[in-house]
Formats: structure tokens, C-alpha cells, sequence
């Protein structure tokens, strides 16, 4: 690794020198201002007589050509070392400045400062080819990647969407296949994949919380950053474009995207500062992006089938890919060289989930089994028959659990040595997305159909169903004005038939009284009659006692 630094810190210095230009020529560029600094001009000639020997179409030490601007502007083994309009992020620039190791020119004092001066110019002003070029525009992030940055915990409340609209982009009858799950780590938040929209509920209570409209067609992807500020959504439409998406989670504002794709993207992630984004598909090519301009940083071309899956460790030092042959390699982010290369599935490779402590990578596939592998030896550890017919899905749980699902319509979840801890009931069709959520007791699982299952993995119970394809607000006030209405028409037969009730109950306590009263007549009729029988008994008996 060491040779390769050096071989291009080499390359870097001939750069530099071919960038540099007298004094009198430097100060004729400051009374000119206007004058355009480029490569044809004022790069290539120095080029010729400082770096071409080693740098050139045929030789291409550590695969950088600096022959034309083609060349240049490709790269070498390391990815490119020019970032235009951004001296600081060009590995050039951070080399003849002194600024990283190796400092170059190697063993030399620093450039003079007008050499200096001219290599940061010509890279601020775009790294023009020629006259007639036109300086690239930086994109800049919309957000602050690095207040989010990191895998740990964010300081404060957990990141969770504040007022966003639940308006629908799409809606119809019969919702489409799940193709996407994420759950943040650090809160109850989980992300729904739709036809040009993404879904965000409340895990806690099956709220849904916002939509965040993806017109770019469909999300084959979804991925929340380390700190869960972010989530990332990759997809597009088959066989005509793809791209990936990141949003703030808070606002639900686009962030930035990456990527201009021939076919959509099936697979990406972003790293845990925040400062790389990895994508595949189709095209079979690992291409890996910066977010501070969207640029192209590296392409990895090792793959012989589509991308299925592709993740980050959640350190950030390791990229695992994954293809539909099977093959499956891990990479060293920052250079994109080749770590380990990890041979045992007998066929695709669907999904990829990364243990936090970033040792253990677990994979799924078609042949039905989960695999754990020991990075630093590149070696197999675990394996275990899944699910019949294919894994479609898995998923490394904060606590050390694993979530899968599969082709059986199933959803489980295993201990971390592979044993099975819960089986939850089946889906009508095959199953193809899952996700844990931030703290481990339920599991979300999608299906072929459409149907998005909360459920706790205590008891296996469903919580609640997650509409991956919800009405439009209109349509849901539609239906909440047509119950309010049929509430108001039962509440007005409900107060009809009390009101007759009561008149019943009226006429009935009416009668009662009429009854009680003539029953109160009757007994003091019986009551005088029985006094008066007494008293001539009474009377009687004096009558004869007086006789005698």
C-alpha cells in the first residue's frame, strides 16, 4: 500500500509541476485576470517535460496518465486527484500543499508560493480544459452534513419529521410490490417505499408521519445515515434511469443526489461521516460518489453480475458488495481496494447487513441460507438453512438479533449464533423486505402484495398494518366527511328513537301514577270501611253488653 501512495504522490508532484508557471508569467495572469488558467495552455506543456516518462498512455504508473485532460480528470488506482472547484478536497492539492502525508515533492522543500498559488487557481477556477470550457458548478448539500456525522448516537432528541405533508403522490387501488424498508436507528421511524413517494411512520403507534415524494420512480433502496439525520432512497426507473436521493429527515428536504444511471439502482448506502455514497445495479459497476459535489470518486468493476446489495460498515473503513452470481467482496472505502473476497453462496446474493461492531457481516440469498462472515480473515463463521425457496431480505438488529425474510412468505428472527427465536405468522405471497426497529422489539416486513406488517417480536402479535400505498389527503377527507356524515345521520336515529322512547316511558310513568293513585284511593276506601266495620262491631257489642 505503501509503494502505491508514493508511486502516486509522484504522480501528484508531476501535476504540480506541470501546473506551475513562472513568476513573470504569473504576474501577466494577474494583470489579466480575465485570462482563462487550463491544461492545454499553461498544464500539458510542463506535463510533457516533468511527468510524461512515467505518466503517460502506455506506462501509467499507479494507473494515472496525465497525457491529455481525459487522463487527468479519469484518475488513478486511488480515484481521481483533481476536484474541480474545490482545491481542498483535491488529493493534489493536499499533497504539494503539504497539508497530508506523503508530502510532496518527496524529499524536497514545498513548492514556491506562486506554484502553489497557481495549482489552488487553476482548481478553483473549474480545472479547465481549455479556453472554450466552461467551469463545472459545485453542488452543494443543502444541509450540514457534518453536524449529523457519525455512527453514534446524535446529541439530544432523536431525529424525527416535523410537520410534513401526508399528501399522497400516488395512489391506486391495489398498492404495489414493498421494495424497500429502513428503519432509523435511533428512533421510532420507519421508512415505506412506493411508486414515487416514500412513506415515514411512527413505529410507536402505525402513524403516518410525512411523504417524501420520489419522482424519480420507484425506491429499490432505502437507508438511513449512522445518526438517522439522513435517509438515503436509491432507485429509478428499469432499463432508463436511476439515481439516489438523500433527505433530510426533519425538513423531508432533498439534501442532494448523486448518480445519473442508464438502469435504476438496486443497491447503495451512505458512509458514516457523511461524506461518501456508494451505488450498483445492473450495470454491474460499484460507483462511489462524494457528497460535498457529487463526484465521482471511485468505480469498482469487479463484479461479473447486477448489483443486489451493497453496505458500509458502520465504522466506515469497510464497503461490502454483493451480486445475483453470487460473488460477493469486501473494500477499503477510502481506496476501493479489494479486502476480502467472500466465496460461499451458491447463488444470489440478495441482501447485506453489517454487525454495529463492524466484525461480522451477515448475507442472505436465493440458496436459502444466512451466512456470518469474520472479516479481518475473510472467513465463514455461521450458516444456516433460512427459508425455503430463498432469503430476501436481512437484517443485523442494534442488539445483536437478526431479521429475515423469504421467499416461504415468512418472517423470523434469530439469535446471534443463528437459532430461532421468533416465526411470525405468513404473508399471502412471497416476502421481501424486513427492518428492526431502534430498539429491537418489532420487526417490519413487507410483502409481494403490497402489505407492510408491524409486529412484536415478544409475542409475535401484529401491531399494526403500514399502508405502502396511502390515499391522497382528498380522498381520506372525503371519507372522513362521508363517517362524519353517516355518525350525524345514526346520532339523529339514535335521538328519534330515544325521543320516542322517552314518550313511551312518559305515557307509561303517566299510567303509573294514574294506577298508584287510584291504587291509594282503594286502600283509604278500605281503610275508612274497615274503621267503620270496627266501630259498629264496637258499637254492637256495647249494645248487647247494656242488654243484659
Amino acid at each position: 500500500m505503501t509503494n502505491r501512495i508514493t508511486k502516486l504522490s509522484c504522480a501528484l508532484f508531476c501535476v504540480a509541476l506541470t501546473l506551475a508557471v513562472s513568476p513573470s508569467q504569473a504576474a501577466a495572469e494577474d494583470a489579466k485576470p480575465a485570462v482563462k488558467i487550463t491544461y492545454d495552455e499553461h498544464v500539458r506543456p510542463i506535463f510533457r517535460e516533468h511527468c510524461f516518462s512515467c505518466h503517460n498512455q502506455d506506462t501509467k504508473k499507479s494507473d494515472l496518465s496525465l497525457a491529455s485532460f481525459a487522463a487527468l480528470t479519469q484518475g488513478g488506482s486511488t480515484g481521481q486527484v483533481v476536484q474541480p472547484g474545490d482545491s481542498s478536497g483535491s488529493r493534489i492539492w493536499s499533497l504539494v500543499s503539504h497539508a497530508e502525508e506523503p508530502k510532496m515533492p518527496p524529499n524536497q522543500d514545498k513548492l514556491p508560493a506562486a506554484k502553489l498559488e497557481m495549482i489552488k487557481a487553476w482548481i478553483e477556477g473549474g480545472a479547465l480544459e481549455n479556453n472554450g470550457s466552461l467551469a463545472k458548478v459545485k453542488k452543494q448539500p443543502t444541509v450540514d452534513l457534518g453536524m449529523s456525522a457519525g455512527a453514534g448516537k446524535p446529541a439530544g432528541p432523536p431525529p424525527m419529521p416535523e410537520r410534513l405533508s401526508r399528501q399522497a403522490v400516488v395512489y391506486t387501488p391495489r398498492p404495489a410490490a414493498v421494495t424497500a424498508l429502513a428503519a432509523s436507528p435511533w428512533a421510532p421511524l420507519v421508512a415505506v417505499a412506493g411508486q414515487k413517494q416514500i412513506m415515514l411512520y411512527n413505529t410507536d403507534n402505525g402513524r403516518l408521519l410525512g411523504v417524501l415524494p420520489f419522482p424519480e420512480g420507484v425506491a429499490h433502496v432505502l437507508k438511513f445515515s449512522r445518526s438517522g439525520s439522513l435517509l438515503l432512497a436509491g432507485g429509478g426507473v428499469g432499463g432508463k434511469s436511476g439515481s439516489v436521493v438523500v433527505y433530510d429527515v426533519k425538513s423531508g428536504k432533498r439534501a442532494f443526489e448523486v448518480g445519473d444511471e442508464l438502469d435504476v439502482v438496486l443497491a447503495a448506502d451512505i458512509n458514516e461521516d457523511n461524506t461518501r455514497i456508494a451505488l450498483g445495479g445492473p450495470g454491474r459497476v460499484v460507483r462511489v460518489f462524494s457528497t460535498a459535489d457529487g463526484s465521482l470518486l471511485h468505480e469498482i468493476r469487479k463484479h461479473t453480475e447486477w448489483i443486489y446489495a451493497l453496505e458500509f460498515s458502520p465504522d466506515g473503513v469497510l464497503l461490502a458488495t454483493a451480486d445475483r452470481n453470487g460473488g460477493m467482496f469486501v473494500w477499503e472505502s477510502e481506496t476501493a481496494r479489494e479486502f476480502q473476497n467472500l466465496a460461499g453462496h451458491k447463488a444470489a446474493v440478495t441482501d447485506l447487513s453489517w454487525r454495529v461492531d463492524s466484525n461480522v457481516l451477515t448475507s442472505a440469498s436465493e440458496d436459502g441460507t444466512i451466512k456470518l462472515w469474520e472479516i479481518e480473515g475473510g472467513k465463514e463463521i455461521k450458516s444456516w438453512a433460512a427459508h425455503g425457496g430463498g432469503v430476501t431480505s436481512v437484517e443485523f438488529a442494534r442488539d445483536g438479533k437478526i431479521a429475515s425474510v423469504g421467499r416461504d412468505r415468512l418472517t423470523k428472527v434469530w439469535d446471534a449464533n443463528g437459532a430461532a427465536i421468533r416465526e411470525f405468522p405468513a404473508f399471502a405471497d412471497l416476502a421481501t423486505e424486513v427492518a428492526v426497529t431502534h430498539d429491537g422489539a418489532r420487526v417490519v416486513a413487507g410483502d409481494w402484495l403490497g402489505e407492510v406488517r408491524l409486529s412484536a417480536v415478544a409475542d409475535g402479535k401484529q401491531v399494526a398494518l403500514l399502508a405502502a400505498n396511502p390515499p391522497t389527503l382528498e380522498a381520506l377527507v372525503k371519507a372522513q366527511t362521508a363517517a362524519a356524515s353517516a355518525a350525524a345521520e345514526a346520532a339523529q336515529k339514535a335521538a328519534a328513537e330515544l325521543a320516542a322512547a322517552q314518550a313511551v316511558v312518559a305515557e307509561k310513568a303517566k299510567a303509573h301514577e294514574a294506577a298508584a293513585a287510584a291504587a291509594a284511593a282503594e286502600k283509604a276506601d278500605l281503610d275508612s270501611l274497615m274503621a267503620e266495620k270496627v266501630a259498629a262491631e264496637q258499637a254492637q257489642s256495647a249494645q248487647a253488653s247494656a242488654g243484659k
